[in-house]
C-alpha cells in the first residue's frame, strides 16, 4: 500500500502511518507530511508567475475565487481536514490575519479534502472555522480533491500539507513552502506589503 493511499484514509490511518513512518529512515522527506517547514523558494516555473486561480465556496456558502483578491497580498494555505500539521497551524494563520489583515494581507485557507479524503462540504468548512475560531477566508476547491486545482498547482511543488503560498498584489507567486515557518513568512509578508501595487 502506498503512502499516498494511507494518507487519504482518514485520521486514524494517518496517525498510525505517522507512527510507523517516524521509525523509518527518511521520515522527514515522506510526502504528505510537513514536520518541519521545507522551502521551495527555487521552484522552477512557479515563482514570479501568475498565481493559479482556485474557485469554490467559502464558509458562508458564497462562491469564492482566489483571483478576486488581486490587489492584496495573499497568504494561501492549502490544507486538508485530516492533516495534523494543518490543524496545528490554523491558529497561527488566524494570528497572521488579525495582525496583518488591517495592513492589506488576505489569508485564505483552501481545504481540499475532508477527514476521509473526500471533497469538503459547506458543513466541513463551517466546522473548520468554528473549531479554530477563524475570521479569515476558508474555502473549498470546487474542482475536486487529489486531482483538484489547488493540489495540482501548489501541493505538487512541496509534496505535502500544509502548503503555503505568498502571492503579491499583482497576483504573482512570490514564495511557496511546505509547513509554516512564522519568522520567514512574516518577513516576506512585510516585504510584499511594503511594495507598491
Amino acid at each position: 500500500m502506498s503512502l499516498n493511499t494511507l494518507l487519504r484514509r482518514g485520521p486514524l490511518s494517518v496517525c498510525l502511518s505517522a507512527t510507523l513512518l517516524s521509525l523509518a529512515p527518511g521520515f522527514a522527506q515522506a510526502p504528505g507530511f510537513s514536520p518541519a517547514p521545507q522551502s521551495a523558494q527555487a521552484a522552477p516555473g512557479i515563482l514570479g508567475q501568475p498565481a493559479t486561480d482556485i474557485k469554490g465556496i467559502d464558509a458562508t456558502g458564497a462562491p469564492f475565487a482566489l483571483a478576486s483578491l488581486k490587489g492584496k497580498v495573499i497568504l494561501l494555505d492549502v490544507s486538508t481536514a485530516w492533516c495534523f500539521y494543518c490543524k496545528q497551524d490554523a491558529p497561527s494563520l488566524q494570528y497572521l490575519y488579525k495582525t496583518y489583515g488591517p495592513k492589506g494581507l488576505a489569508v485564505v485557507t483552501c481545504l481540499t479534502e475532508d477527514a476521509n479524503g473526500a471533497a469538503v462540504t459547506l458543513a466541513g468548512l463551517r466546522a473548520w472555522v468554528s473549531t479554530y475560531g477563524l475570521t479569515q477566508t476558508v474555502m473549498n476547491d470546487a474542482s475536486g480533491t487529489a486531482n483538484g486545482v489547488a493540489e495540482n498547482a501548489y501541493v505538487r511543488v512541496t509534496g505535502g500539507f500544509p502548503t503555503l503560498v505568498l502571492i503579491d498584489k499583482s497576483f504573482k507567486v512570490q514564495y511557496i513552502q511546505g509547513g509554516l515557518d512564522m519568522a520567514e513568512v512574516i518577513g516576506r509578508i512585510n516585504g510584499l506589503l511594503g511594495q507598491k501595487g
